[in-house]
């Protein structure tokens, strides 16, 4: 007989590894299926290599540029997918995809902020789109726990639409945002600038494993130390010592298989080497692997009984994807900062630079659109000074006006909220196949009229902002990168009260197969301006405590 776990879990990153940490602690027996291999945080990455010693000053060589994404690099290359053994088919999208223990938890932003009331019950406001069927207070005490989990730094600045965490320590500004925020704050005095919330542990946290940052600056090549948050470097250490968890790396799940009274009985796999399938039981089944990735899971899951995918009673999943539009991003220098020397201002903490909250919408509206954004960014030079591509010389006259501008730089980026339509979905493409022979996605998503309007208002008000801090412009986009862009994505399998309109209870639940749930950002019923990891952690634990009381009942005996 095979063996039959209390929970398998699919996924290891942000979603998967914090279900499978929470039921850990609350004595359920836990498979953990991963399609990565498990890398040695402290060994696999090349976190302090300097551009000089790689061939290509730390790019991918030409030859492999068509295996990789966008955000791969000669650091953190092991943990991310061939592009060309995992395709997708359709409209124009940029999937990041990492497989690995961790996910892409190993390599993420850092940026770490609270939905705010007003983003759970968006519709109420202005009339667009459903409400969750969860209140911010509902939502609150497990922000409130995995802040304490995994450690958030910032500031309390007692804004109504960015509810404070548990604050770390702060990472001070640069000199370039001091004066930025100086300005700001005598121009704009309703568009504050606030130091970012990073999920990074700028002092000790107790019982959180790694240690305490310092200040290298290279989170993005993943943190051998653990200091900034990841889910292998942080969560799984915890399940690891319950003696609760088994991790299963390099299996590539392909569906959820049913029992012949309805019930999810296990998830079918293939190992990622051998390509053989296996099977893993349990009698529960939590699909973290990602929103996308969980839906392509669900939908691949289709049989006589659900022929549009499994549990899909409601016709939603894979429709209402949601995300941020990244319309515009300005870098200027600071004049009176010119020849000023520069003290180590990449030595810091991803997430940690400043982040200008939404403004539009909240009081007063605007004519062209609803909803609204967020500009992150930082000030300062890099290991390498990329502004200095823009400066015109050479020779020894072009190194100094480098030199002279190096602590002058500043630069901001834009993320807007998308909307949820029913328009923007993905399917399984009936014919490609993945390498290990997995139908693949296809995209069927574009920017809406109320995103492009948004995206039109980002980049003036950037401008705007530049020029009344005197800031002189030395770059600017001001075209929306294409979507999927954000690696945020949302909304597929959306949660709701009425299994006619939603796939998932508000436990994460699915309405047609109580034993089956889904805990990433697929539940989301829209995106907010703001980045949804620290919403992904807390709505995973969530779903994990009701999970577990559950089986105390009896319920998925």
């Amino acid at each position: 007989m095979p063996q039959v776990y209390d929970a398998v879990v699919v996924g290891s990153g942000a979603a998967g590894g914090m279900a499978a940490t929470e039921l850990c602690l609350k004595g359920v027996k836990v498979l953990l299926l991963e399609a990565g291999p498990k890398l040695d945080i402290a060994t696999d990455f090349h976190h302090h290599v300097k551009p000089y010693e790689f061939p290509f000053r730390g790019r991918i060589r030409p030859r492999e540029q068509d295996k990789y994404n966008y955000v791969v690099n000669a650091w953190n290359k092991p943990s991310f997918i061939n592009e060309l053994d995992h395709p997708y088919t359709g409209k124009k999208f940029a999937w990041v995809r990492a497989r690995a223990v961790g996910g892409k938890s190993l390599h993420w932003g850092l940026v770490a902020l609270r939905f705010s009331p007003r983003d759970f019950k968006a519709a109420s406001h202005d009339g667009y789109g459903d409400d969750w069927p969860i209140s911010y207070e509902d939502v609150e005490p497990y922000y409130s726990r995995v802040e304490r989990m995994i450690g958030v730094c910032g500031t309390t600045e007692h804004l109504e639409n960015n509810p404070d965490s548990h604050f770390l320590k702060p990472v001070p500004f640069t000199c370039p945002e001091a004066v930025f925020e100086s300005s700001m704050r005598h121009h704009f005095p309703d568009r504050p600038v606030i130091h970012g919330r990073s999920a990074t542990a700028t002092e000790p946290v107790p019982g959180r494993p790694g240690l305490p940052c310092h200040y290298c600056g290279h989170c993005g090549r993943v943190c051998n130390v653990a200091a900034s948050f990841s889910s292998a470097g942080v969560l799984l250490p915890i399940a690891e010592k319950t003696g609760n968890l088994t991790l299963r790396p390099n299996a590539v799940a392909w569906k959820v298989v049913t029992d012949q009274n309805g019930k999810a009985k296990s998830v079918l796999f293939l190992d990622r080497q051998t390509r053989q399938p296996e099977e893993a039981f349990g009698k529960v089944i939590v699909l973290g692997a990602g929103c996308l990735e969980s839906t392509r899971i669900l939908l691949n899951s289709s049989n006589e009984h659900w022929p549009n995918g499994l549990g899909n009673a409601s016709g939603v999943l894979g429709k209402y994807f949601c995300e941020q539009i990244m319309a515009g991003s300005i870098t200027g220098l600071v004049p009176t900062l010119k020849g000023r020397k520069s003290f180590a201002d990449d030595a810091r903490p991803d997430g940690t630079g400043i982040y200008i909250p939404r403004f539009r919408n909240l009081k007063e509206k605007q004519s062209t659109f609803i909803r609204g954004y967020g500009f992150e960014g930082g000030g300062g030079s890099s290991e390498f000074p990329g502004f200095a591509r823009k400066i015109p010389g050479f020779g020894a006259r072009f190194k100094d006006e480098v030199k002279k501008n190096y602590a002058t730089v500043i630069s901001i980026g834009s993320f807007g909220e998308i909307l949820p339509r029913a328009e923007n979905y993905v399917e399984i493409d009936p014919v490609v196949r993945d390498a290990w022979g997995v139908p693949v996605l296809k995209f069927n998503i574009e920017f809406g009229s109320n995103d492009l309007a948004m995206a039109k208002d980002m980049v003036e008000t950037q401008r705007e902002m530049f020029h009344a801090a005197g800031i002189e412009v030395l770059n600017e986009r001001t075209e929306p990168l294409p979507p999927g862009w954000s690696i945020h994505e949302e909304g597929t399998a959306r949660m709701g009260d009425d299994p006619k309109k939603s796939f998932l209870t508000r436990f994460n639940q699915s309405h047609e197969i109580k034993n089956l749930f889904v805990a990433d950002a697929a539940a989301f019923l829209n995106a907010s301006e703001k980045n949804p990891t620290l919403t992904i952690l807390s709505l995973s634990m969530r779903a994990a405590d009701y999970i577990a009381d559950e089986m105390k009942r009896g319920a998925f005996a």
